[in-house]
């Protein structure tokens, strides 16, 4: 069995050791990264990296981009930005009165902590990805009025 590979996350609380967790939001699709932390009796959640922001669906982000969740964001985009797990881009998303900073994620990056999930996630999100819209071709058969 491969060894689960984590980062170092400091926080106000001190420092972690967290692994990765890829996935998709169940209703739009959208990139998921969990954060987990290896307790007594193995790994457990330790908090999201991303937000689900659903009016975000409106113009839907990259399959490399999400939302970094608020809860000590400021230390989330350090983590990121230290293990270089993806990049800040200029975007922000809204909800109520809180903002969120948008991030690129390197895929291949996260790709080398969580695997399987990232194998999901893509073969999901070209599932979920919608078709490409043709216009309706008219039936021979079909007779003139």
């Amino acid at each position: 069995m491969d060894e689960i590979k984590t980062l170092g996350f400091d926080w106000e609380f001190g420092h972690e050791e967290l692994s990765l967790q890829v996935s998709s939001y169940a209703n739009n699709g959208c990139l998921y990264v969990g954060l987990y932390n290896k307790g007594e009796e193995g790994f457990e959640p330790f908090g999201d990296l991303t937000v689900n922001l659903p009016m975000s669906s409106m113009i839907p982000p990259e399959s490399n981009e999400a939302y970094i969740s608020g809860s000590f964001s400021r230390e989330k985009l350090q983590f990121i930005k230290k293990h270089e797990l993806g990049v800040l881009l200029p975007e922000e998303g809204f909800s109520g009165y809180c903002t969120y900073a948008k991030v690129a994620f390197d895929m291949e990056r996260l790709r080398e902590f969580d695997p399987k999930g990232m194998e999901e996630y893509l073969r999901d999100r070209n599932v979920q990805e919608p078709p490409k819209k043709e216009g309706k071709k008219r039936k021979h058969e079909q007779k003139e009025r």
